[in-house]
């Protein structure tokens, strides 16, 4: 009998102990992507160049980050839903420490940009829109120097530019993040009422089937 009851002692032991193991190493292993913003854009009509600063974030508290070559596109709006090549342009890899942000500045050619955004650009209260994205490749250091994960981190977003100043619109940084490059039209607000009116015929439909 005490042996059955050291043996499930025993047994007990070691399940909690690879338990406590696996919680650990997932903890270790598991990481968050970094965040990347457009801190501030300009566009350089007299030189034909777009110049950029980005915000990348590293929110790992145990983790840093290694970057691969980071690139940066920029597509002006015809209109709400199509937009055209405009420049492009890559930032060197770098590593980035944990709980790190690191602010890169960079630039681009934009061959006959003032003519392009006179003759082509969507206008919207003198003003014109950009999409700009962003991709790279990332993995993360844990350990001192081993490397864990490779991902693929893309992202974007449509950006306000002041026709007259060639400056971002918008004072705050801007997520390139998941935002879709369409700008606001009717076919969304249509969209939206869709959805709603058939959201009130379905709530109405189910009270009235409890009720009865």
């Amino acid at each position: 009998m005490d042996i059955c009851r050291d043996l499930c002692k025993c047994c007990l032991g070691i399940v909690f102990s690879l338990g406590f193991s696996a919680l650990f190493l997932w903890l270790s292993l598991r990481t968050d992507p970094p965040k990347c913003s457009l801190q501030s854009l300009s566009l350089l009509t007299e030189n034909d160049t777009v110049v950029f600063q980005l915000s990348l974030q590293n929110v790992n508290k145990d983790k840093g980050v290694k970057y691969g070559v980071v690139l940066v596109t920029f597509a002006l709006f015809l209109d709400n839903t199509t937009t055209r090549p405009l420049a492009n342009a890559t930032l060197l890899p770098f590593y980035q420490g944990r709980r790190k942000t690191a602010r890169k500045w960079g630039s681009a050619v934009a061959p006959r940009l003032l003519a392009r955004l006179n003759r082509t650009a969507a206008v919207k209260n003198g003003n014109v829109f950009l999409r700009v994205e962003f991709a790279t490749r990332v993995k993360y250091k844990v350990w001192l120097s081993f490397y864990i994960k490779r991902h693929h981190l893309v992202g974007g977003a449509n950006v306000e530019i002041n026709a007259s100043s060639g400056e971002k619109v918008e004072p705050k940084a801007i997520r390139l993040g998941d935002v879709p490059p369409r700008l606001g039209s009717r076919a969304a607000m249509v969209r939206s009422s869709y959805v709603a009116v058939v959201g009130v015929f379905v709530t109405v439909f189910f009270l009235s089937c409890v009720d009865g």
